[in-house]
Formats: C-alpha cells, sequence, structure tokens
C-alpha cells in the first residue's frame, strides 16, 4: 500500500501539496497525521474537495504500507503515528519537501528537495515533467499553496520557479476570487483582539544592530489566520523580525517572520520541535507557559543571531608594519618572525603601501636585499573603514584580487584584515593544525559563555576581581581577558585559581591601575616581559600581562618577547587547549574567545600542537604534551605526535639547559599519579636523549608504582613535615643508576652541587641499610633511628617503597611515626644547670640518653640525670642537686 502524508497541523502548501502528489502516485491513499489549520477545515466545508477520499491515520494498517510519499517536511517529529515505521528496511520513502535541513531529518530513498517558495511548486513543476495536467478546481487548491507559503509573492523565499508555476496554474483556471477570499478574509473580533495584544505586548531585542520583535497574546478560545495577523503587523511597522507566541487552549503557538538573513526564524522554531524556513516558520509548544516560551524565544535569539559584522570587528590590531626606509632584508626577518605573507608600510602613521612576501623573495634572488622597502612596495591602496560592513571587503578583496585589506580610521592605520579572517567569516575551511596564527582568524570568535562555571568553580571574591578588571580595562580603552589554564580547567569542571589575566595594552601599568581600587594591594613588575603579580591584602595573588608576541633567535633559546595582540599572545602558547581567552568586558563578561579551536580539542580530549617548529623552538614542550596527556587522559593527536618524533631525531634537547627540563620534569612527579606519563617519556626515549646513560629499566615503574601507594600513606598519615613528594620519585629513577650515572644525570638537570652530592651518598646509605635490615642486623630502634637519622624524609620514604620485607617496612614506618621524634627531657641547659661546663660532650651525652629511651632502658628524667652523672666527668661537676620536680618518689 502506498500512502501520502504531510506534517501535523497542515496548511494551504501541505494539503496542496498532497493533492499534487496524489497526481503522481494515482494509486496512494491520502492521509493526514494530525489535525489541520482552521482556514484549511473552514475551506473544506465550503468547497468541494471534501469528495477526495481522505483516509483517517488512525484507520491505516503501518505493517501494510510498502511505500511512504511525504510532502512539505522531512522531519521526524513532526509526522504523527508514520514516524513508528520510517526507520524500516522493507518501507520505500519518497520525500518532497523544500525546508532546510534539520537533525530530526526523514532519509528517503528518492527525494526532491529545493528552497523555493512553496512545496506545491516542486510537485506541479513534476506533474509538469510528466505532462499531467489539472482541472479548474484542482489549479485553485494548488494556487491557494502557492499563495499562502510565499505571502502572495511578498516574502523574500519567493523564486522565479513560483511565479512560473503560479502562471501555469492561472492558465489552467485557477481562480483568482476564491484565492483572494481565503488570503484577505474580514477579521473576526477575536484576531483584531489578538492583534491589539501583539502590538501592545511587543518588546524590541536588540542584537548587533537588529531590532527584533518578541510579542505574546492569549485567546479564550481557538483563534485562526494567526500567520496573517503576523504577517500583518510586521508589514505595518516595516520589522526585520518579529517572534509572536499566542496561548490558545491548552498550548502556545509561535509564529515567526523574518526579512533578514541574520534572523533565521526556521532555527529559532526548531528548537520548540516546529520547522521553516529562514524566513517564515512555526511551532507548537506545550510543556512551557507563554512567558516561559517568551524568554526561551529571547534566549535563543541572543545565542543564534548572526548579525552583519563590520570591518573593525574582525581587524588585526595592532599591526604588525614596516618603514619605507628599512631594507628588504630587514622586511624579510619580519615577515618570517611574525609567519605573515604581507606588511603594511607606514611613515608617521600614514599607510604608503603593501608589500608582499613574493616581492621580497624575487629581490633576494636578484641580490636586493639591501635596497629600500618603498622602491618594491605596490602603492596606492584600497583600503575601508572600521564602520564598513564585511561585505563591502569581502568585493573590494575578489575585485582587486588583495590578500590584506588596510582599515583605516582618521587617516591612520587601524587594523588589517587578511583573507583568512574572510574564509573564517564565510565559515569555510582553515589549515592544518600546524599553520601560523594569520591562517587563523582574527576576529574574537566568540564560544559558549563560562559566567555560570565561572560563578559556580570561583570564589566570589575572585569574581568581583575580574569584573573589576573589566572595568579598569574599558576606563583605559583596552580588551582584558582571563587567560590560561584556569579558563581550560573551567570547562574540564576542575578547581584552579592559579589566575591569569591578559589585557591588550601595558600589563604594568594596567596592574597598577587595578591595584589602586584595592586597598593594601601590592604590585611586582618585571618590566623586560611587560609583567605584573598583583598581591591582594587577603593574600590572594594575580599575574597580569600585557599582550605580546614571542620569537626564537635560536632553537631552544628563551624566547624574545615584543607587545601584541590577545592573538597573538594566545598563539605563543603550546597547545590549543591552552589557548583559550575569556573576555573580562562588562557586556561580553564570561564569553569564550576561541581563534585556534581550542573548545573543540578540550571536548575531543585531543592535545594538539600549533604549529610544526613548537617543539624544535621548545622542547621541553614535549615534556608538557606528556604531562597533560596523563593529567587530563587526553590523546596526543597523530600529527602532534609526529612532529615530536621528527624533533627527538634532531637532538633537540642538546640545545636546551637543564633546569629548564628539570622544572618540566619536577611538574611531572609532582602530579599524583605520574606513571603513565613517565611510562610516555621512557617510550619517546627522552631520558637517554637528555642525558645519553640515563636508561629507565622495566623494574622503575613497579617502583614508581609503589612510590604513589606510599605518598598516598604519608598524605593519609597527615603529617606536618615538608617533604617534596616529587624527590621520591625522583629516587626511584635514579634507582638503576650507578652513582656515577645518577652524578651525570643530576648535573645535566642543573641540580645544585650540594644536591648532587647529598643524593649520591644517600644512594650509598640507603642501600647499605636495607641490607643491614634484610640481615636482621638492626633490630633495636636505636639502630634503625641511627641509619635513618642520616637520610632526608624524601629518601626514607622510597626505602619504605622499594623494600619488599615486612619488617623492614614495619620498622620505617615506626621510626616515621615514633622514633624520630623521641628526644631526652634533659637538655644542654639542664646539664649546665647540673654544674657541667659546655663542651662536644654534651652531645654525646644526650644522643647516649636517646638511645636508652629509644631501646626503653630509661622512661623518666631521673634516670636521665643519673645516667648524665654516670657519662660526665665528676671533677668537672660544682655541687648540685637534682631539682625536686625530677625526683620521682
Amino acid at each position: 500500500m502506498e500512502v501520502i502524508i504531510t506534517h501535523v497541523n497542515a496548511d494551504f502548501d501541505a494539503f496542496a501539496s498532497m493533492v499534487a502528489a496524489k497526481k503522481l502516485y494515482p494509486d496512494a491513499v491520502v492521509a493526514f497525521p494530525g489535525s489541520q489549520e482552521k482556514n484549511l477545515r473552514d475551506y473544506f466545508i465550503l468547497s468541494t474537495m471534501y469528495i477526495l477520499s481522505i483516509e483517517r491515520a488512525k484507520d491505516i494498517d503501518l505493517d501494510a504500507i510498502t511505500r511512504l510519499i511525504i510532502v512539505d517536511t522531512r522531519q521526524k517529529n513532526r509526522i504523527g503515528r508514520f514516524s513508528e515505521i520510517v526507520d524500516s528496511k522493507d518501507l520505500n520513502i519518497h520525500i518532497y519537501d523544500h525546508h532546510p535541513d534539520t537533525d530530526d531529518d526523514v532519509r528517503g530513498d528518492f527525494e526532491i528537495v529545493r528552497e523555493v517558495g512553496a512545496t506545491t511548486t516542486i510537485l506541479v513543476e513534476e506533474m509538469r515533467r510528466r505532462d499531467l495536467t489539472v482541472n479548474a478546481e484542482e489549479a485553485t487548491v494548488l494556487a491557494l499553496g502557492l499563495y499562502e507559503d510565499t505571502g502572495s509573492f511578498n516574502f523574500s523565499s519567493t523564486t522565479p520557479a513560483d511565479l512560473e508555476v503560479a502562471a501555469w496554474l492561472l492558465s489552467k483556471g485557477a481562480n483568482l476570487n476564491i484565492i483572494g477570499n481565503m488570503m484577505t478574509s474580514e477579521w473576526s473580533r477575536d484576531q483584531i483582539e489578538v492583534l491589539h495584544q501583539l502590538i501592545q505586548e511587543s518588546e524590541s531585542v536588540s542584537i548587533g544592530g537588529l531590532d527584533i520583535i518578541v510579542t505574546t497574546a492569549g485567546a479564550e478560545g481557538y483563534v485562526g489566520d494567526l500567520a496573517v495577523l503576523v504577517h500583518k503587523y510586521k508589514d505595518m511597522d516595516n520589522l526585520d523580525a518579529i517572534f509572536a507566541l499566542v496561548r490558545m487552549e491548552d498550548r502556545v503557538h509561535l509564529i515567526a517572520r523574518s526579512s533578514v538573513e541574520e534572523v533565521n526564524a526556521g532555527e529559532i522554531a526548531a528548537e520548540f520541535g516546529g520547522g521553516g524556513h529562514s524566513t517564515a516558520a512555526s511551532a507548537t509548544i506545550r510543556d512551557l507557559s507563554l512567558f516561559q516560551a517568551r524568554d526561551t524565544v529571547i534566549r535563543l535569539l541572543r545565542d543564534r543571531v548572526k548579525p552583519k559584522r563590520l570591518a573593525g570587528e574582525i581587524m588585526t590590531k595592532p599591526v604588525i608594519t614596516t618603514h619605507p626606509d628599512q631594507t628588504l632584508q630587514e622586511a624579510a626577518e619580519t615577515l618570517s618572525r611574525y609567519e605573515i605573507s604581507s606588511l603594511p608600510v607606514v611613515r608617521d602613521g600614514a599607510l604608503l603601501g603593501i608589500l608582499h612576501r613574493s616581492a621580497v623573495e624575487r629581490a633576494a634572488h636578484h641580490g636586493l636585499c639591501n635596497e629600500p622597502v618603498h622602491e618594491y612596495m605596490n602603492p596606492g591602496v584600497v583600503f575601508v573603514t572600521p564602520q564598513d560592513y564585511i561585505e563591502k571587503v569581502m568585493r573590494i578583496t575578489v575585485e582587486n584580487r588583495l590578500r590584506l585589506v588596510p582599515v583605516i580610521e582618521a587617516g591612520e592605520l587601524a587594523g588589517v584584515i587578511s583573507r583568512s579572517d574572510l574564509l573564517e567569516h564565510l565559515k569555510l575551511p582553515k589549515m592544518s593544525d600546524s599553520t601560523g596564527p594569520e591562517e587563523f582568524h582574527v576576529s574574537r570568535p566568540k564560544g559558549k559563555s563560562l559566567r555560570k562555571l565561572m560563578d559556580e568553580r570561583l570564589p566570589s571574591r575572585v569574581i568581583a576581581i575580574l569584573r573589576k578588571a573589566g572595568v579598569v580595562a574599558a576606563a583605559r580603552h583596552e580588551d582584558a581577558y582571563l587567560v590560561g589554564g584556569a579558563v581550560r580547567d573551567l570547562i574540564l569542571r576542575k578547581y584552579n585559581l592559579d589566575i591569569d589575566v591578559v589585557v591588550e595594552g601595558n600589563g604594568i601599568l594596567f596592574a597598577k591601575a587595578l591595584a589602586r581600587e584595592y586597598p593594601g594591594c601590592k604590585v611586582r613588575h618585571h618590566v623586560k616581559f611587560g609583567t605584573a603579580t598583583l598581591q591582594f591584602a587577603d593574600g590572594f595573588k594575580m599575574d597580569v600581562a600585557g599582550a605580546r608576541h614571542e620569537y626564537y633567535s635560536r632553537p631552544g633559546a628563551l624566547p624574545e618577547v615584543e607587545m601584541s595582540s590577545i592573538k597573538r599572545d594566545l598563539y605563543r602558547r603550546d597547545f590549543t587547549m591552552n589557548t583559550l581567552a575569556v573576555s573580562l568586558t562588562a557586556q561580553n563578561f564570561g564569553q569564550v574567545i576561541d581563534f585556534f579551536g581550542g573548545s573543540r580539542d578540550i571536548k575531543e580530549k585531543t592535545i594538539r600542537v600549533l604549529h610544526n617548529l613548537a617543539f624544535v623552538e621548545d622542547p621541553t614542550r614535549i615534556l608538557r604534551a606528556v604531562r597533560f596527556s596523563s593529567r587530563f587522559n587526553f590523546a596526543i593527536s597523530k600529527h602532534t605526535m609526529n612532529l615530536v618524533k621528527t624533533a627527538m631525531r634532531m637532538s633537540i634537547f642538546d640545545k636546551i639547559r637543564g633546569k629548564r627540563i628539570l622544572n618540566e620534569l619536577k611538574h611531572i612527579l609532582e602530579s599524583s599519579k605520574p606513571l603513565p606519563a613517565l611510562s610516555l617519556l621512557a617510550e619517546l626515549n627522552i631520558p637517554q636523549a637528555v642525558c645519553p646513560c640515563w636508561s629507565v629499566a622495566p623494574k622503575t615503574f613497579e617502583l614508581i608504582e609503589s612510590v604513589t601507594g606510599v605518598l598516598a600513606w604519608w598524605k593519609y598519615q597527615a603529617l606536618t613535615d615538608r617533604m617534596d613528594p616529587w624527590m621520591v620519585y625522583f629516587h626511584a629513577l635514579m634507582d638503576a643508576l650507578t652513582e656515577s650515572e645518577t652524578g651525570a644525570v643530576m648535573e645535566r638537570l642543573a641540580f645544585p652541587q650540594g644536591r648532587i652530592r647529598q643524593l649520591v651518598t644517600e644512594k650509598q646509605e640507603l642501600g647499605n641499610t636495607l641490607a643491614f635490615m634484610a640481615r636482621g642486623q638492626w633490630s633495636l630502634p636505636s639502630d634503625v633511628t641511627k641509619a635513618l637519622g642520616k637520610l632526608s624524609l624524601e629518601a626514607i620514604l622510597f626505602m619504605m617503597a622499594k623494600t619488599t620485607r615486612d619488617q623492614s617496612r614495619a620498622s620505617i614506618t615506626q621510626y616515621i611515626n615514633e622514633y624520630r621524634h623521641v628526644r631526652p627531657i634533659l637538655t644542654g641547659k639542664d646539664l649546665i644547670q647540673m654544674g657541667y661546663k659546655p663542651g662536644p660532650q654534651f652531645g654525646a651525652v644526650l644522643s647516649r640518653i636517646r638511645e636508652e629511651r629509644l631501646d626503653g632502658r630509661i622512661f623518666n628524667v631521673q634516670q636521665e640525670c643519673e645516667m648524665a652523672c654516670k657519662l660526665l666527668p665528676t671533677d668537672e661537676r660544682k655541687d648540685y642537686a637534682v631539682p625536686d620536680e625530677y625526683i620521682i618518689s
């Protein structure tokens, strides 16, 4: 059985499409999946079309359907009970529709989907192609569908094809009087009342220069022709867009109309399960009140409306320029340093021309590197102003084949717009994840707002400071952003109070201005790097920097720093997930700025490097990639891993200072579970790349795991001793090496000489102590204390992790918890009061007393005094009596 259906709440276009489909499929049954609009029901009563055979949907056996013909929709949620069978493999589906794609679309075996004013147009064209004809009554119905969905050909969605079909239908006898009566019927009292409410309850929502009307009304009973009312209101006030919500009976009806491409009516209606075009759409809302629906529409508009953008919104600033008297060699260095292809040539703020990389390269080929820039620049530049629309920029870019469009304000260069910026505006693909910064869009590409997450994850005091930072920056005509790991961790729902703020301006002056807002706030600044640290009276710290650009004069060198834009500041960072910024300006507070796809990579749990030379310029980024991979359980992208391996083949770690490597290694060892990161380091052969004698044996990983357990035990004990957990792991990394190899590795990592001697000595002592314990030669607490007292806490905890003997571990545990805290009550001062002269013998006596206490041979201070008297020479002693408080009766 073949069945023709349309969407629920069918309108004239839906019904007309069914009539046309019946012509194409004469053996098919026609059925409405749900109710029809009131004006369509009235037409059935007034016309003779009721004689057509229309089945009730509930009477159709779904299992008997072999072909389903769907017209004027593709959305699964709009075809009633027929949605139950559309996924059946045995069902053949034909679709005719003029609506835009949605995620809920049914896929057909045969589809004709075109962007025309009405689905009727598509089906009538198909009828004409097959030389099918219609009578006058049928032509009138078909024309009704066409007139309704094109707004009598006034809607901007109307196409030439619609007009051609209308002309053909008129030639077949379509009755314009009937059509006119149906389209312009007199309004009822209820309709006039609804229109009055719509006008009175209007609210203008201003978004990017567009004024969008959102309005509401209510009616006790059913009121027909809502779409006509809304369209009439739109025409009366010449509105760009209107979203009308009318409560009738137990539901809210949304009617949306738009005449501007920036407002997509269909996209908003689709959020409520409705459908339509960008210019006209509707939805029925059952689970929201009238005012909840209104608030939801306004929220959706603020999220989805894409206003026309101005050149000033996407331009790069500040601009990298060159002087006309600079040499081409100097210009080439600038082009290479900033990874750009064109340079504006500027003198005293005035733009003289554009110098392109191709011209510089050709000049170099001919030995002209010392020639001045102005000899080879392109003069007579075409430019735009910040207030020009992007459409103008695109037009002059295409017409003049420009690579770079200057933006001029008040006679001076305010910014530039590259072709990459325009590609982003058009939503066309960019290059891979290893391009230069100019290949990414330069506008402030807004992602989702983190305002709610900030409120949840940051203390209110910190939120207040960040808001104030935005206010201070605005007063200085600057933009301020929260950047770095704090933004990444907000998205990952992790706690992080390491707050970094970047301002597009002078970071030090901004920091001082912000500090003046908080009594007692101190500022420490570093002029060389343009950075500052604010220390607030309550102890909270915040780092501030001016947006800057870094470049490397040679592989492995520390970067040179210059002031720049937020985009270049973020581009100097290591991985895309760390390139996010959050606007702190009042109007956009909490809005994510994402130039490089960081949000996407965080969502996909991917570590992706920004450019191909990242690891060559700074090999420590390899260690950071490994650390982040372990910490967040992210995968390193294939391209990024290939770049790591390529850099490793270049022996790049030979060019970097050991202190920087150690700093990154410490970060890895300070994590709660460093084993995955250390395993990956070994897999990449990084230890040997750092120092040839540094090999990591398989047993090392077992030790690392054991250390993790011991450190968990230490944390559970809640002991207050100062101890560096990372050094316990470092002992494990050095365990398989000889003493000389350990010294060599530590020297390469720039450990202080004293620390190297300490760890090498501890390595010897540690081995001897475990051997003595294993042989049972140390059974007394004093023996254990004497041996372990020579070692640092880190070495002792490593011993605890390394030993496999329960008795040895028990002895170490007792030392940590008990033995090391045992001290004589008697002090050197007491010995002096007893009449003895101070000297080295005091230390020996007190140590002996401590041993006796540890081994349980003396228990009180009186016994300590007696032992001191025995051990110290009597001829040195003055007349002295043991104080009464020391005597136990």
